[in-house]
């Protein structure tokens, strides 16, 4: 009793759900929110709400122009799934600062064909 999980180490069986939820950030958010709100309710001695996940779909980029959207209802994939995967990751960035600071990071990778600015390299090491 008064243990709680969430995200990663949460293994929820449900009905709709019978391997668990997706390992995904977005469900350990929702999770978050949820226990939060319990918290709440509980020094208020009112009952706690049932954790239920709601999927709103997965989006990953495949590529230069390239991307895939899969949502409950419907998928696509192309420069409009692309165009989509930005708008959303811009939409999400906190400050008006950084989301015109990743855009302007962004145009320049995009029309400078710089992909130094999306890899991440480990010098060689030498065994002796």
């Amino acid at each position: 009793e008064n243990v709680y999980a969430l995200g990663d180490i949460a293994f929820m069986a449900t009905p709709k759900y019978p391997n668990a939820h997706p390992q995904v950030a977005s469900v350990a958010i929702e999770q978050a929110k949820v226990l939060a709100n319990n918290f709440k309710l509980s020094l208020k001695n009112k009952p706690k709400i049932e954790y239920e996940y709601h999927d709103k779909g997965s989006m990953a980029t495949v590529g230069k122009r390239k991307a895939v959207v899969d949502l409950p209802k419907f998928s696509f994939q192309g420069r409009l799934a692309w165009f989509t995967w930005m708008f959303i990751h811009l939409m999400l960035i906190l400050s008006v600062k950084n989301k015109l600071s990743i855009f302007i990071t962004w145009m320049f990778s995009y029309f400078n064909n710089d992909s130094t600015l999306r890899v991440l390299l480990k010098p060689a090491t030498k065994n002796k």
